[in-house]
């Protein structure tokens, strides 16, 4: 033997510890040729054969080939039979685990899957990508706080991953996250700058985050490279709606069909955009297709809508109120909303600011002003940002979601919690209030559920100016149920009871702040803005100390693009009319319009 015993020992030891058991075994039996009575060398063979017996064995070279050859050809269920054959003969063999694990995925059995790649993952705790298949399946399985611990395992294991990054996007994307999702994607998309299902992600959650712009390059990017890439074409499209270039939208959504007729994505994308008339084929095609059974359930809320919109458009009234009704439901399903839940937050709210609150100091105090406009969703709040951003002392911020979205992370059961963050939430908020308003004293935040923070305003922002929309509360609700949001912040408005019981918890909480800050909140009256405009908008221009200026009777010229879903109404001159669309509906309304104070 050459060489001492000790270091023949250790070099056993480490082959055995990495699973060169054969390199192993060969240095002990060497060790007792010569000393029979070694224990060290007995005790590690007596390891290598416990571990052996314990070890996941594969089966044969050309039985895993074709394992692996029957998945990679498409055909799953061939892959998933002979992956569970092999494994009745060779118990827990990895590779035959792992074709049947995919292929089950691929046959759409995710929870059989999962559970496969769950036993991979204790099997071999250090191996990134069972990690991030083990995700994958917990996704599909609407399990997204289990996939992200994966995925930030794989993150651990293999710091930088694209994919798991992406994966970490996706699930807090579904979350409602919005900010954590962009952060994601662009990580994602900085790691790998060729990875293309990150830069769409990353550019679709820039259109949802109101950022068309910067999604833009990204979309041209995709295209230059992909030019027939249906996501990017459809995405694209949704650039150029928000943009205000409409018929540049629907010759995008064209596009896409051309390409694929059945592209469900950017046929109900297409019906949004235009108006229907009877017979269009774009209506049969979209019902066809609603039923396919690939469709997410998210994916069938947003068909629903489109429909619902649709048949509006045609006039058949049951249709379109049917399937208005259908989208609302399964997406109220999917959240898992009850208005309970609002109840107690709106009681915490209300209870964490029982009088007015002391002003958090503020060390820098320079830069703009935020001019607030809040009130229920639909209720006018584009518009009269429109009108307010017209002046040339005021840069539109749009909605904002940077103060709103800590805010809503407050325990608000404890008051503590708010005072804590307060003035790191205000400094990364006046940075946002400084990039938008390039160089005016003001900035407009026309966030509508900021209604829910006028008492955190004030303490944070004692000089802002805060306005509050007021319209018929029944064409509001009719609205809101007949929208479906980008994002999950609006839970309460896919149920009209659930409606109706928001706006009185909107009322009693604004009720609640006016008897706390009385006049320094402006009630703006939608109804009354629209019939007397110019007097309306000569009081609201008075109340935010700005000189008159008649720009701000002309919203439809203002040069900045709504990104809203009333982008389509203020680009026109300020019309009535439209507080009335909830009529021909009535009788589905009836019973919950009751309900209203």
């Amino acid at each position: 033997m050459a060489g001492p015993i000790d270091k023949t020992l250790r070099a056993a030891k480490t082959h055995a510890k990495s699973g060169a058991f054969a390199e192993a075994e060969a240095l002990y039996r060497e060790v007792l040729a010569r000393f029979p009575g070694n224990k060290r060398a007995q005790a590690g063979l007596a390891e290598i054969a416990q571990s052996r017996a314990s070890r996941p064995v594969n089966p044969p070279r050309p039985v895993i080939n074709k394992l692996f050859g029957l998945k990679k050809s498409g055909r799953d269920r061939e892959a998933a039979e002979a992956a569970a054959r092999v494994l009745k003969e060779f118990p827990r063999a990895p590779a035959a685990m792992e074709v049947r694990a995919a292929a089950l995925s691929a046959l759409g059995d995710h929870e059989g899957a999962a559970a496969l790649f769950r036993e991979l993952v204790g099997m071999f705790p250090d191996a990134p990508d069972a990690h991030g298949s083990y995700g994958n399946e917990l996704m599909a399985l609407n399990r997204d706080d289990e996939a992200v611990v994966e995925f930030e395992r794989v993150l651990e294991l293999r710091p930088g991953d694209p994919v798991a990054l992406n994966n970490i996007g996706n699930a807090k994307r579904r979350a409602g996250e919005q900010s954590e999702a962009l952060e994601m994607y662009r990580a994602a998309h900085e790691a790998a700058p060729d990875f293309v299902e990150a830069q769409l992600n990353l550019a679709n959650v820039l259109v949802l985050s109101h950022k068309a712009q910067e999604a833009e390059p990204h979309l041209l990017e995709v295209l230059a490279k992909l030019p027939d890439n249906f996501r990017a074409l459809t995405t694209m499209g949704d650039v150029r709606r928000d943009l205000g270039d409409k018929p540049g939208a629907i010759d995008y959504y064209k596009r896409a069909l051309a390409i694929n007729p059945d592209h469900t994505e950017a046929l109900a994308s297409l019906i949004m955009a235009t108006r229907i008339s009877e017979g269009d084929p774009l209506v049969a095609r979209l019902e066809g297709l609603l039923e396919a059974p690939h469709h997410s359930e998210r994916e069938r809320v947003r068909y629903e809508f489109a429909l619902g919109k649709a048949y509006e458009d045609i006039g058949d009234i049951d249709k379109s109120f049917a399937f208005y009704a259908r989208g609302n439901a399964r997406r109220k399903e999917l959240l898992g909303y009850t208005i309970e839940q609002d109840e107690t937050l709106f009681a915490q709210i209300e209870q964490a600011f029982p009088a007015v609150p002391a002003a958090i100091p503020d060390a820098a105090q320079d830069g703009p002003e935020p001019i607030f406009i809040v009130g229920l969703p639909r209720s006018g709040t584009t518009l009269s940002e429109q009108i307010v951003s017209a002046h040339p002392m005021v840069a539109p911020g749009g909605e904002l979601i940077e103060l709103g979205s800590p805010l809503s992370q407050i325990d608000w059961s404890n008051p503590e919690d708010f005072r804590a963050k307060a003035e790191e939430i205000r400094a990364e908020y006046r940075e946002v209030l400084r990039a938008h308003a390039k160089g005016a004293p003001f900035v407009t935040d026309k966030m509508p559920l900021n209604f829910r923070w006028v008492g955190a305003i004030r303490a944070l922002f004692p000089k802002a100016k805060i306005i509050h929309l007021q319209r018929d509360p029944r064409a509001v609700i009719w609205s809101i149920y007949r929208l479906n949001f980008g994002s999950d912040g609006n839970a309460y408005a896919h149920s009209l009871d659930d409606l109706v019981a928001y706006r009185a918890l909107h009322q009693d909480l604004m009720a609640h702040w006016k008897s706390l800050f009385a006049e320094t909140i402006y009630d703006l009256n939608y109804e009354r803005l629209v019939e007397n405009p110019e007097t309306e908008i000569r009081a609201l221009l008075d109340y935010l100390e700005l000189p008159f200026d008649e720009a701000c009777l002309r919203p439809q010229d203002n040069k900045r693009i709504a990104r809203t879903a009333s982008r389509d109404q203020v680009v026109k001159p300020i019309y009535k009319g439209s507080s009335q669309a909830w009529e021909k509906y009535a009788p589905y309304l009836e019973a919950a319009f009751a309900k209203l104070d």
